[in-house]
């Protein structure tokens, strides 16, 4: 949704994201509208294509893995605890420990690409 030319995250009643993986409404919806089921988006695997996960790593040793805090609260002490669990039950893993900037629904797109180039995986925390 657009208001005034500023872009505007709506969520539904879970929390999610309106859109590809929300409800899809309007400025002009009425509150029932998000509970209907009709108005969810129908899309199709092929349409999701570029949405998978990366796939999965074999092992870890050696490697070097984002833990990416997202601004949620909690996301620090749970990526702080995570970073811990590293150091404690797998020493040869390398974390980096980042702040995503723009908070966790913005973008951060100097992040994807530093990740992409020296890292191995991304561990991106919301916290709770």
């Amino acid at each position: 949704m657009a208001k005034n030319g500023t872009k505007i995250t709506a969520l539904d009643p879970r929390g999610q994201p309106t859109g590809i993986f929300g409800r899809v409404t309007t400025p002009n919806s009425g509150p029932g509208v998000i509970l209907d089921p009709h108005n969810q988006p129908s899309n199709t695997t092929a349409s999701m294509e570029g949405l998978r996960m990366a796939e999965r790593l074999d092992k870890l040793d050696g490697k070097t893995v984002y833990l990416v805090e997202t601004g949620f609260a909690g996301a620090s002490d749970f990526m702080e605890e995570v970073q811990g669990w590293f150091k404690r039950n797998m020493p040869s893993v390398k974390t980096v420990f980042i702040h995503k900037k723009n908070g966790p629904f913005g973008d951060d797109p100097e992040l994807w690409p530093e990740i992409k180039k020296n890292g191995d995986a991304a561990i991106i925390g919301v916290g709770g």
